[in-house]
C-alpha cells in the first residue's frame, strides 16, 4: 500500500487539477456547441480556470513552498489551451 495523502495534499492536488475541468468545458463550448454565445461562455469558462491555480500559486508563495508538478501542469495547460483557442476563436 502507498502512503496516505494528507488532507492538505488532496486539496492541493484537486485545486491544481481543476484547470483541466474548465479547459474541457471551454473546449466543449468552442467545438461542440459552436454558437456565438457558446464561444463567449467558453472564454468565461477558460477565465474561471485561472482562479484556482492563481490562488494556489499565491498560497504556495505565502507558505514559501514550491508549486511542484501540479503548478507546471495547471499553468502549462492553461497557456497552451488559451493560445490554441485564441488562434481558432480570437
Amino acid at each position: 500500500m502507498g502512503m496516505k495523502k494528507t488532507r492538505e495534499r488532496m486539496v492541493s492536488d484537486n485545486m491544481w487539477g481543476s484547470s483541466a475541468v474548465f479547459c474541457m468545458a471551454a473546449f466543449v463550448a468552442f467545438v461542440v456547441v459552436r454558437s456565438e454565445a457558446a464561444v463567449r461562455v467558453g472564454w468565461i469558462l477558460y477565465g474561471c480556470g485561472w482562479v484556482a491555480p492563481v490562488g494556489m500559486a499565491v498560497w504556495c508563495a505565502a507558505r514559501r513552498k514550491s508549486p511542484g508538478v501540479g503548478g507546471v501542469f495547471a499553468f502549462g495547460l492553461l497557456v497552451v489551451f488559451g493560445l490554441l483557442a485564441w488562434l481558432a476563436h480570437g
